[in-house]
């Protein structure tokens, strides 16, 4: 334990920690990649060291911050994986320059990974470095779903789901054992490591029916899926993937149109469509749904490693990947690799 700034800092194992639980389920802003059931999986699947942090005072939890210690090229660095978010959940009562300063105090290189939304400030004030790394886009859905469709959706979006349901595309419930083939196929394309099926039947298993695959099929064929977090008050369009030889038939329009509704149908309040870089294809195509756009930023401390949370890196590789990819997503090479990667 380390006292800093009247706040204790006590490592901890979430899905063995009640008061994680606890105050993860009370938080408003806290997000499907705070929970316990995403951090065990994560450390179960990939043997990440866990630095995962309960700040307290004088007993009482004031807030708390998740983090594996990943290995990225030159040294190591704490941090949220496999995500967009990664901040520290804290309490109204505590100010968040006490809880920086104590995170910072850890001795540990850590990145925090924070977006526009998350209420969060102070990180400049007590002296981390900052990278942006992309947006989120966020639609608010406090409305209903025809509502939506008529006012705030791109009359593409209209157009080309008429287009789905012209070709005979549907969408229906998925397997993991469906949908990994169409993610695999995705990742070659891409030239990109690859997460181990196993990860998504972990997921699977961990949130049960607040994890869903959704398939686009035609012909009973699947030819485009999604992966989706159906997490309190939250949808999460996490990993989508599709066959390029049947983008023409729409399904991804599809299946992002099924996954609002049915946000809307449980009466959730934000369906989240996960990071993009603006003014690439991807960006394009999540905001003709509507949305606010949100910076996402990464913040560093020690501040002279922030370049750690850079993915300029990757935004080079990404020309040359897809020719590599039978190598990079080789079944023996992607999944190891993937582990080395932090985004």
């Amino acid at each position: 334990m380390t006292e800093t700034n009247a706040l204790t800092v006590r490592s901890v194992r979430p899905h063995r920690t009640p008061e994680w639980r606890a105050f993860v389920e009370a938080h408003p802003e806290a997000t499907v990649f705070h929970t316990a059931e995403w951090l065990h999986t994560v450390e179960t699947v990939f043997r990440y060291d866990p630095r995962h942090v309960l700040l307290t005072d004088s007993g009482t939890v004031r807030a708390l911050m998740p983090g594996f210690v990943v290995f990225e090229g030159v040294g190591r660095s704490v941090l949220n994986p496999f995500c967009e978010y990664g901040f520290p959940l804290i309490e109204t009562e505590t100010t968040d320059t006490a809880v920086l300063s104590a995170l910072q105090n850890t001795g540990d290189t850590r990145v925090v990974k924070d977006a526009g939304w998350s209420g969060v400030a102070g990180y400049n004030t007590v002296g981390y470095g900052g990278v942006p790394t992309g947006s989120s886009i966020r639609l608010s859905v406090d409305r209903s779903f025809a509502v939506l469709w008529e006012t705030v959706f791109d009359k593409d979006v209209r157009r080309c789901v008429r287009t789905a349901r012209d070709q005979g595309v549907s969408v229906t419930d998925g397997t993991v054992e469906e949908f990994y083939p169409l993610y695999l196929e995705t990742m070659r394309r891409l030239g990109s490591p690859q997460f181990p099926e196993r990860f998504f039947a972990s997921l699977v298993d961990a949130f049960e029916e607040a994890a869903t695959i959704l398939l686009a099929r035609r012909d009973g064929e699947p030819i485009a899926g999604v992966f989706l977090f159906e997490w309190e008050d939250t949808t999460t369009v996490w990993t989508p993937a599709s066959r390029r030889t049947h983008w023409d038939y729409r399904p991804n329009h599809l299946l992002y149109l099924e996954a609002i509704e049915r946000a809307c149908r449980a009466e959730r309040s934000i369906v989240d469509f996960g990071r993009s870089r603006r003014g690439s294809s991807v960006h394009e195509f999540k905001a003709q749904f509507g949305g606010v756009d949100y910076p996402l930023m990464s913040f560093v401390t020690p501040p002279h490693r922030a370049h750690r949370a850079s993915l300029e890196g990757y935004s080079r590789l990404s020309a040359i990947t897809p020719y590599l990819a039978p190598v990079i997503t080789n079944p023996a090479v992607g999944p190891r690799l993937k582990r080395l990667i932090h985004e």
